[in-house]
């Protein structure tokens, strides 16, 4: 029998139940639905921790010396990159010349206590936040801070009427805070502040800065606890002429990170190989290159987190194709007589396996169809809004780099894995029924009332 008349009948046969059929589409709709809302919103998640962790922390890989890695929470300067004979910017611009990278730029951390008397509330107050001298035109280059210059409950980027202020200009006394930390410390752009911090040779020192810009990141790092100043400014005030205690190199994606460790890698040894002619360059093999997917602990979790989730998306459509393999079990026992004349008729085990094989089929891809397409409708939706996490996010720590509203991605590979998902799990629920449907002698079937 032809596949176009099984087909036909197939399609006759999901009419004659249609509350059933309307049941089974239904579960394999949802069943996909929530697979494509879920990944969308974890990759959504998943995607923009990443990208802050990687603009404002590790870039594509971080040169750094070993025994920094080690006392990096404590905010040691002890273990510089970068010295009198080899400077740490001889260093970036030798990076900088490796047709792989995008950007290389120097970093400081360093902590100190910012205070605020005679401020606009008058009242004293004092914050301990991370101070990062950074070159703001280098980090324009990746990380884009002035996108986070904005006053609050605004979303104007940059709109210094408003009083989002500006970047700090190099050499300048300027400070970037966030709109968090100027509210605890009672201040507003355009007032000064002092900070206390300790040098790289372990001295106090105190230095007023003028606030230029106010940050309104939604990330709690950047809000509450984090000020940046002029890197140049930083190597002085930190007696670190030179050095700084990181260097952050980007790439043309994460993806060539690895490739682009080696790269700095041999540029670093072909670097300390030719100042070992004028006795210098030790300190240079030294160096380290930390690719991002190394820098911090919470990757691998996420990694094995994304291989749990997927079991997860599976389960979740199994559950929904259960519906479908009790409905065309239920199908196969009220319709045993029907089969039993098909069979006497000529239609052949094979045929009416294909039959019931066929009916599960146009289930399983218009289910998964309605499911994928209504999945991107809602994340398409959410994109464009975001989805309203400031309870989750202000229990959390302010490392775990995540804005207080999330927005789901849309990706076409996603609306595909989850139709392919949905139409699998759903062909192979459906292919006991049509077993047994196939297997049925005429003469045994004929016989059921």
């Amino acid at each position: 029998m032809g596949m176009s008349y099984l087909v036909r009948m197939a399609w006759r046969n999901l009419g004659r139940h249609r509350g059933r059929t309307a049941l089974s589409l239904l579960a394999i709709v949802m069943g996909v639905f929530v697979v494509v809302i879920a990944k969308g919103v974890i990759d959504g998640m998943v995607g923009s921790w990443l990208t802050y962790s990687i603009n404002l922390d590790s870039g594509h890989v971080r040169i750094i010396r070993p025994e920094y890695r080690l006392k990096e929470r404590l905010l040691s300067l002890s273990y510089p990159v970068g010295d009198d004979e080899v400077p740490a910017n001889a260093i970036m611009e030798e990076i900088r010349r490796l047709p792989s990278v995008r950007v290389a730029t120097g970093r400081i951390r360093f902590g100190m206590m910012l205070t605020a008397a005679g401020a606009r509330d008058a009242q004293d107050a004092q914050e301990t936040v991370v101070g990062i001298g950074v070159d703001f035109a280098q980090e324009e280059g990746a990380v884009r801070l002035s996108q986070f210059l904005r006053d609050r409950g605004t979303a104007t980027v940059g709109d210094a009427a408003r009083g989002a202020g500006r970047l700090p200009q190099p050499g300048a006394r300027e400070i970037l805070l966030g709109r968090d930390l100027m509210a605890k410390l009672g201040v507003e752009v355009g007032d000064r502040v002092n900070a206390l911090f300790s040098t790289s040779f372990g001295s106090l020192r105190i230095a007023t800065f003028r606030i230029s810009g106010k940050m309104a990141s939604g990330l709690r790092m950047l809000d509450e606890s984090t000020a940046y100043i002029p890197l140049d400014l930083a190597m002085g005030l930190l007696d670190m002429d030179g050095a700084v205690t990181e260097i952050v190199a980007f790439g043309r994606s994460a993806g060539l990170a690895s490739k682009l460790q080696a790269e700095i890698g041999q540029a670093l040894a072909n670097m300390a190989n030719a100042f070992a002619g004028v006795g210098a360059g030790d300190s240079l093999r030294e160096l380290v290159v930390v690719p991002w997917n190394e820098h911090n602990e919470l990757i691998g979790f996420v990694s094995q987190a994304k291989a749990i989730y997927t079991l997860i998306y599976i389960f979740l459509v199994i559950l929904a194709s259960f519906v479908v393999f009790n409905t065309q079990l239920m199908v196969v026992s009220e319709r045993t007589r029907e089969i039993g004349m098909l069979s006497a008729l000529g239609l052949s085990p094979e045929s009416i396996r294909r039959l019931f094989t066929i009916e599960g089929a146009i289930l399983a891809v218009a289910g998964s169809a309605g499911g994928a397409l209504l999945g991107a409708l809602f994340n398409l939706w959410f994109g464009r809004v975001g989805i309203d996490l400031a309870g989750i996010t202000q229990a959390m720590s302010s490392e775990i780099l995540i804005t207080p509203r999330l927005y789901p991605t849309t990706d076409f590979a996603v609306l595909v894995y989850s139709f392919a998902l949905g139409v699998a799990v759903t062909m192979t629920a459906v292919y006991i029924p049509a077993r047994a449907a196939g297997a049925l002698k005429p003469t045994e079937a004929l016989r059921v009332v």
